[in-house]
């Protein structure tokens, strides 16, 4: 589950039985869904839209991708999160577009009895320590974060944890054990 520009640019691990879920926000997000699904090159000029680079290519056949409800995003923000609806603006971001954790978060609990976590949290107090298990960023990278409110994700996770919605298996949110 990932939007285009978080997708890994090369795949290590290509299981044949994984399924990949776009998230989509912008028209190029379709597009280069699209792309990947029929195997085919992004235009060149939809690479403009995107703030980072994305892969050319997912080795997965057509049948393994799935189209993220754009409600899921939305009910994420708005009814979780509380964010303000968004606002067209020229120029800046309201910080106010919810991580992949808990966007998976909330399609978890709408699909799922029970749901646990394992590795969630951003304790910015350790900078150094890894962002994310599959990739090399510092946990520093989210206080330069423009579209995330990590602060406001985090007091959801653990008022989830709290009230026992949710189960956190490896301390990152709230720990019990510690």
């Amino acid at each position: 589950m990932s939007y285009p520009e978080g997708t890994p640019l090369h795949w290590v691990d290509t299981d044949p039985h994984s399924l990949f879920v776009a998230v989509v926000y912008k028209g190029v997000d379709i597009s280069w869904t699209s792309a990947m699904i029929s195997k085919l090159t992004v235009p060149l000029w939809d690479w403009l839209f995107f703030w980072q680079k994305v892969p050319d290519q997912i080795p997965l056949e057509a049948h393994r991708f799935r189209l993220l409800n754009p409600k899921v995003i939305r009910e994420t923000a708005l009814d979780l999160l509380k964010y303000p609806p968004p606002r067209r603006r020229l120029w800046g971001k309201d910080k106010n577009v919810p991580t992949i954790g808990v966007s998976a978060l909330d399609l978890a609990s709408l699909l799922c009895d029970e749901v646990s976590l394992a590795g969630f949290g951003y304790n910015l107090t350790q900078q150094w320590a890894p962002l994310h298990y599959y990739d090399n960023l510092p946990m520093s990278a989210m206080l330069q974060e423009t579209m995330h409110n990590v602060d406001r994700e985090t007091e959801l996770l653990q008022s989830l944890v709290r009230q026992g919605a949710i189960t956190d298996l490896t301390g990152g949110i709230h720990c019990s054990f510690c």
